[in-house]
């Protein structure tokens, strides 16, 4: 109890002072008015959220019912494409008629089987009901069932009718792949439909049905439904008319099949024009909305309670007097860190000095934060300079050995005068390079997914292109080990960036060249439901499977088996992974020890659109032959053997070590360096020429700097670029197409 000299007060005299009331009033308008907003607009949420859920389960529940009823649909299809799989031959009707009572039963929901030839004669007829016949040679020419399955390019279905006025039937008739082989006919009882439809439940009391497009019910749980010949015409002009203004998938409020009011949903089966409808009680249905509704409810009603007493708790511990506070602020404002605020009077300022306190302690402990953070990125910092480390490791140290191996082929060279010797080094001058810019390629790619350069330019083209190049690419390579790289022809047509898929394929045919040694590589692409899948095959060292994941982290090689003896940095499947995820496209890989490995790249397929023809791509191979080309370079050696290269080809080569103030005739092609001398750069060279020679000349930009300014650079320009080190094949492919397109 307060004493009589006492300052303190019970707890509701706090109520008279005007600040008490004031803050009161206030927080308690705050508090609840956003509360109880909130709680209706929960409320309403949830509800929505809940109908949405509920209309999206039923849909998928029509869906799958709808896939068990297409299956069984397919699987009377198949036995009919496979009666239809052979021409008619003058002795074929007895082993045809064995094939049809084969089906009969093999697929006991088809009631009679009619053969049909190319000329609309009939064949063979089987029944379960009737006698047989065979070269009855009946004319069926005009039946719907004949003339719909020869226009369809699927299978043809008829409308359901009713035998004796109950039992459903429908026509299902099939062609042959070619004329002669005629069209088999079958009546399918749908009453075997009821067994799909009848093992489908939907919480207690739901159902699954199918309704024909003219209404009738063909398929329900109640099979006496579906035999008195059930009109559900108006169910599916409520289907129809919520179609036309309904979001996706809408679940309808109706009257169901037995009279009670239900909830459902619906999915076309089509073929042949089926819906398949899911129905709930609605009682049943709406349980657990409105359960979850009343439970929102129940949540925003205890929220705002305990909302409204802390906005009261809070403003009596504010009307408090404000003397000690102040005080003990000023210190600590003025940098007395150490001191603390003590208010033990239990009013509503002794939480405002504990944050006071809290203030002073989180000021050091942010202090304590910036040290921890300040080591994380010192750690990160360390670990990048490892990570930096040991690529310059790696690469040095296999850079050094083609360096080394061309050092001593070059000696070997300059004092054996041997002309098939000096062809035997020439050919391995070439394989070190090539191995060095395979080296330079891969640091290269990393560079650019590191800093975020590489943009996809998604676009359909034939996958046969790729193939091709891949058979030139790497034919050599295996053909000098003994392998045989086996590229199966498509005439698929992919839509992707076809740069950085030929990146993820090289490294891919690579890898399997590579690693193989004996037997053969294959690349081959296959359709399936997701896209094209393009599988390379090896019969190499295999990949142990708890290495199968670590494959595609950088600069991993696979140990004994190889992988130093073979060179590369480790970084071709990181690449791989890499550009396929920036693309978008799946990769996965299946191998088994001591037998091979298989690598597979998933791309969607586009529609095929007309390209050149091959005759035309022939007829480019000479495109170079007198072509006169301007070359500029900065470096002299680069500009001499680009210079003899080009004029190897036929080409009349002007070379300039800038862009030169005058050319000399007319130009055809321009090759151009992107960093020359006294800070001018491809771009501007290029574009003086053009103004100076008064035509939008055919023009190559090559670069070894990946700088992202340079590439920007570039790119804004919209010219064609090349990076150095680039080969004679590369080369020679940019600047035939150039002359091409111009």
């Amino acid at each position: 109890m307060p004493t009589a000299g006492s300052n303190e007060r019970p707890w509701p005299g706090w109520w008279r002072s005007a600040l008490g009331r004031r803050y009161a009033a206030v927080f308690a308008l705050l508090v609840s008015l956003p509360l109880l907003a909130y709680a209706a607009w929960s409320a309403a949420q949830v509800y929505r959220q809940q109908r949405d859920a509920l209309a999206a389960v039923q849909t998928a529940q029509a869906d799958a019912a709808a896939a068990r009823i297409q299956q069984f649909l397919r699987e009377i299809e198949l036995q009919l494409t496979w009666l239809t799989a052979l021409p008619w031959t003058p002795d074929a009707a007895p082993q045809r008629r064995l094939d049809a009572l084969r089906a009969l039963r093999q697929t006991p929901a088809i009631a009679d089987i009619a053969l049909i030839d190319g000329q609309g004669r009939e064949r063979v007829a089987e029944s379960r009901l009737a006698l047989g016949r065979v070269d009855s040679m009946a004319d069926r020419m005009a039946s719907p069932a004949f003339s719909g399955a020869r226009q369809a390019r699927g299978a043809y279905y008829g409308d359901v009718s009713f035998r004796k006025g109950s039992e459903p039937f429908m026509t299902v008739a099939v062609a042959g792949p070619r004329g002669e082989a005629g069209v088999a006919i079958a009546e399918v009882s749908l009453k075997y439909i009821w067994d799909v439809v009848s093992k489908i439940r939907i919480g207690d009391e739901g159902i699954v049905y199918v309704v024909d497009p003219a209404g009738r019910l063909i398929a329900h749980p109640d099979i006496n439904l579906v035999l008195r010949n059930t009109d559900l015409s108006a169910t599916l002009r409520a289907f129809e008319e919520q179609k036309a203004h309904a979001p996706p998938h809408p679940a309808l409020r109706l009257t169901g099949t037995r009279g009670e009011p239900v909830l459902a949903s619906s999915v076309m089966l089509a073929p042949p024009g089926w819906r398949v409808v899911v129905e709930q009680g609605l009682q049943e249905a709406d349980a657990p909305l409105w359960a979850n509704v009343r439970g929102a409810l129940w949540v925003a009603a205890v929220s705002l309670l305990l909302a409204l007493s802390a906005a009261l708790w809070s403003a009596w511990r504010i009307a408090r007097p404000l003397r000690e506070l102040a005080q003990g602020a000023e210190r600590i404002g003025a940098g007395q860190l150490s001191h603390r605020i003590a208010l033990h009077s239990g009013d509503e300022l002794e939480r405002l000095g504990e944050r006071f306190n809290a203030m002073a302690a989180e000021l050091q402990a942010s202090h304590d934060d910036l040290g921890r953070q300040v080591e994380e990125r010192t750690r990160e910092l360390s670990d990048a300079n490892r990570a930096k480390s040991r690529l310059l490791a790696a690469a040095s140290h296999d850079l050094r050995q083609p360096l080394h191996a061309l050092n001593l082929m070059v000696a070997q060279w300059r004092r054996d005068p041997d002309a098939a010797e000096r062809l035997r080094l020439g050919l391995r001058v070439e394989q070190a390079i090539a191995a060095i810019n395979a080296l330079f390629d891969g640091l290269l790619d990393v560079s650019k997914l590191d800093a975020g350069v590489i943009h996809p330019q998604v676009d359909a083209f034939p996958v046969q292109r790729l193939l091709d190049r891949m058979d030139v690419a790497h034919a050599a390579a295996a053909r000098d080990k003994g392998l045989e790289l086996r590229i199966r022809p498509c005439d698929a047509w992919v839509a992707s960036d076809p740069v950085l898929l030929e990146r993820i394929l090289g490294n891919l045919v690579g890898n399997a060249v590579r690693y193989t040694r004996s037997g053969a590589v294959l690349l081959a692409c296959r359709r399936t439901q997701v896209g094209l899948r393009i599988a390379v095959w090896d019969t190499g060292i295999g990949i142990a499977p708890d290495k199968q994941e670590r494959i595609f982290d950088e600069f991993y090689r696979l140990d004994a088996e190889g992988s130093a003896a073979d060179g590369g940095l480790g970084l071709g499947l990181s690449i791989v992974a890499r550009l396929a995820g920036l693309l978008g496209h799946p990769v996965s890989v299946r191998s088994v020890p001591g037998r091979g490995s298989c690598f597979a790249v998933t791309v969607p397929e586009a529609a095929s659109q007309s390209h050149i023809p091959a005759s035309a791509i022939d007829s480019s191979i000479d495109a170079l032959q007198g072509r006169r080309v301007l070359v500029i370079d900065n470096n002299a050696q680069v500009l001499e053997s680009t210079a003899r290269l080009l004029e190897g080809w036929g080409c009349r080569v002007q070379a300039a070590h800038g862009a030169p103030d005058h050319v000399d005739g007319p130009v055809d092609l321009l090759l151009v360096d992107m960093r020359l001398d006294y800070g001018d750069d491809g771009v501007a060279a290029i574009s003086r020429l053009r103004r100076q020679l008064g035509r939008d000349l055919p023009a190559l930009i090559l670069t070894g700097d990946t700088a992202i300014g340079t590439r920007e650079c570039i790119a804004a320009s919209g010219l064609p670029m090349l990076e150095k080190p680039v080969s004679a094949l590369r080369l020679r492919s940019a600047l035939t197409r150039l002359l091409q397109r111009d």
